[in-house]
């Protein structure tokens, strides 16, 4: 196929769209909703009617996926706790050696992290003390992932308890 002849990004985008259902969309939609939004919003990043939207999103909101968080009007956010739980049913999946190898990886990233801030937690850290005026967004990037890491740790370890209460005790 030459050049010419393919498919820009935005058509194949547009194709990729219009042959998603609508249920499809809506999850789309409803996975990057990180701080309260309007049904009305909603609908048009779907592109739905707010009737369609509000229904799939109460649906939603009864299988945990997203919280209605004002009813006046309707607004809803993706529920954290949910994708958390998501995350760790995924963890619990994997081999016992992976979950430690990969818990073992992050302890030394996150005490690398303490190391090079010189602070125990992420909250803790001065930007300004870490970097000159031109480095304070490198040193926020490194603190967003300092926290990233400490939540991938909660997780696994987290995964590692549950699997350990799911064990049948022995006699």
């Amino acid at each position: 196929m030459s050049g010419e002849n393919a498919p820009s990004m935005g058509e194949e985008w547009r194709e990729q769209r219009e042959n998603e259902s609508t249920r499809d969309r809506l999850y789309r939609v409803a996975l990057q909703l990180t701080e309260p939004t309007r049904v009305r919003a909603i609908a048009e990043r779907a592109d739905v009617s707010k009737e369609t939207a509000r229904d799939y999103l109460q649906w939603f909101a009864e299988l945990g996926v997203v919280e209605q968080t004002n009813t006046s009007p309707d607004e809803f956010t993706r529920n954290e706790q949910y994708f958390e739980w998501r995350r760790i049913e995924r963890l619990r999946s994997q081999p016992e050696e992976a979950l430690r190898a990969k818990l073992e990886d992050l302890t030394e990233q996150e005490r690398a992290y303490r190391d090079r801030f010189d602070v125990e937690n992420p909250s803790d850290v001065d930007a300004l003390k870490h970097g000159d005026y031109t480095g304070v967004e490198d040193v926020w990037e490194a603190v967003q992932a300092w926290r990233t890491v400490r939540r991938r740790i909660r997780e696994l370890e987290r995964a590692r308890q549950s699997r350990a209460d799911d064990a049948p005790a022995h006699a």
